[in-house]
């Protein structure tokens, strides 16, 4: 479960990355996944889902790139490590063993980012209780990305429950699942 102080901010982001290669490694896909969650003065919420991938040929610093318009000041990010085994949360500003990660990730303001690691099975229980599939637990590079959007969700979603009930929670869950509505809604007006 993933563990972490008890905040739910005003605007988060939670992050899936597929970073690119490290220098030295064969040229491989890369991409991100990256659910946006902004709490306004009115009690509602606004989502937005930004998943992109990366083929083998592009510039590492392509992610960078285009994760930086979505950070603002105020946006903490709660980033997926997937390799994350034994601690559950670190703040990557102390953990060096999560570089890999971090150089990727815009860092605005003072927000702090928090890195979350959930074993699989809590992720696709997350995924299941909005529908939402999952790549399988050893993907391709290809497979990861195409699902990386999900992966993101699902973190979200495992984070929201790590919180102590609240009204907050359901409120953000419910607001949550009707924008997922919305989203799937729009998605077969244009098909």
């Amino acid at each position: 479960m993933i563990k972490h102080p008890l905040i739910i901010p005003d605007r988060m982001i939670a992050l899936s990355l597929l970073p690119p290669p490290a220098l030295g490694q064969p040229a491989a896909p890369f991409g991100f996944g990256a659910l946006v969650v902004e709490q306004t003065r009115r009690g509602e919420a606004r989502f937005e889902l930004h998943a992109h991938g990366f083929g083998a040929n592009y510039r590492p610093e392509a992610l960078r790139e285009r994760l930086q318009p979505l950070f603002t000041p105020d946006t903490m990010t709660l980033i997926l490590d997937p390799k994350c085994k034994h601690r559950p949360v670190v703040d990557l500003n102390r953990n060096p063993d999560a570089d890999q990660l971090v150089k990727h990730v815009p860092k605005c303001g003072h927000r702090t980012h928090i890195r979350a690691s959930a074993a699989y099975h809590l992720l696709c229980h997350a995924a299941a209780m909005t529908n939402l599939r999952l790549p399988s637990r050893n993907p391709s590079p290809l497979a990861r990305i195409q699902r990386i959007g999900a992966e993101a969700q699902a973190a979200w979603i495992c984070y929201l429950f790590s919180q102590r009930a609240s009204r907050e929670r359901g409120r953000l869950f419910a607001s949550f699942e009707a924008w997922q509505f919305l989203q799937k809604a729009r998605l077969t007006v244009m098909a």
